[in-house]
């Protein structure tokens, strides 16, 4: 089973993002019921805490990657300067 449908309802970021933007023209229009207005901001604030945790959690794994790559590629040279001796 893959991790999508092990976590059960959450989005993807993109549609995260995606519906976002759909409650962002909503509340901009005017035309939005007050009732419905409320449960729209608290939909919203839900899904920007879960863009920034996804966000976060995505910087950390590259930032990871990123320095397992460099010291790999220090490796690398050190390697590669020993064997020219």
């Amino acid at each position: 089973m893959s991790d999508k449908k092990k976590k059960g309802d959450d989005p993807t970021y993109s549609e995260a993002s995606g519906e976002l933007e759909q409650i962002l023209q909503d509340i901009e229009s005017g035309e939005i019921d007050l009732d419905v207005l409320t449960d729209k901001v608290e939909r919203a604030a839900t899904l920007l805490a879960f863009c920034r945790q996804k966000l976060a959690a995505t910087e950390t794994k590259v930032k990871k990657i990123t320095a397992e790559l460099a010291a790999s590629a220090e490796s690398a040279d050190a390697e590669a300067t020993e064997n020219d001796e």
